[in-house]
């Protein structure tokens, strides 16, 4: 048995990739599943909100992407137990330049991953808020994507972005969309609730039943160091996050 592998993936900015990764690998973790996350964006959020300092890290994703010699070198343990991690680095930024002169250059990481999924249950990686070629790497590297979208204006506008570059990336290989993850939802606040209705409306298969709430503990966490099922383990967020992960792990076990 080997992982299932999930990117977090939308081109658009702000809306809970990175905290939707740290929280659902933490949950996950928790569920005595054997969970890698991997930061794939140079500004290394992921790293820096599961607590590892970049002064720390001696090889990070970029090394992981391009040195053979150091694929298991890059992985390090996190504070928590059964979660690992590969972090990420500025570096990153100087990789995707080097990579276009590469034969199929879209699947060095799914090379890599192959050759380590086999000691986990779930991989997940943290995307970057674009389409690029790193996007690409991650989605040619797994088996299906969770798209967080914000409750707020012009969410689905990239929701629809994400899907046609999803559909592309299907017609080379399966590639299943595990969820859309409603996020930032503001209980106060009518917009979100249309918004959370038309996704609804059109994609009514792909949403995860589980919505993530505006929460001022899931805004906290990272300056601690802590995903929220750490940092505040009862609060409605942390619940939220833990809910999630049962979904998914259902649904793995569901036959997908």
């Amino acid at each position: 048995m080997s992982a299932r592998i999930i990117s977090i993936v939308n081109q658009k900015g702000g809306v809970g990739k990175t905290t939707t990764s740290i929280n659902l690998a933490v949950a996950l973790a928790m569920q005595n599943k054997k969970v890698l996350l991997i930061d794939f964006d140079q500004q290394a959020n992921a790293t820096i909100g599961l607590g590892v300092k970049r002064e720390d890290v001696l090889f990070d994703i970029s090394d992981f992407f391009t040195h053979i010699a150091v694929l298991h070198k890059a992985i390090i343990k996190t504070a928590v137990e059964n979660l690992k991690l590969i972090p990420a680095s500025i570096k990153l930024a100087n990789i995707e330049e080097s990579l276009y002169q590469v034969p199929d250059k879209e699947f060095l990481l799914d090379r890599k991953l192959k050759v380590i999924k086999k000691d986990y249950d779930y991989i997940l990686i943290d995307c970057p808020p674009s389409l690029s070629l790193i996007v690409d790497n991650a989605l040619f590297a797994s088996d299906s994507v969770i798209i967080p979208v914000e409750c707020g204006y012009y969410s689905y506008d990239a929701l629809n972005q994400m899907i046609h570059k999803i559909n592309q990336v299907q017609k080379v290989k399966p590639l299943e969309v595990e969820g859309i993850l409603l996020t930032k939802l503001d209980n106060r606040n009518t917009l979100g609730y249309e918004v959370a209705e038309k996704v609804n409306f059109l994609f009514p298969d792909k949403i995860f039943k589980t919505i993530i709430t505006y929460s001022s503990h899931i805004q906290e966490a990272p300056m601690h160091g802590k995903s929220v099922v750490e940092f505040s383990f009862n609060s409605r967020g942390s619940k939220e996050y833990r809910l999630l992960a049962e979904e998914i792990i259902s649904k793995s076990i569901g036959g997908n």
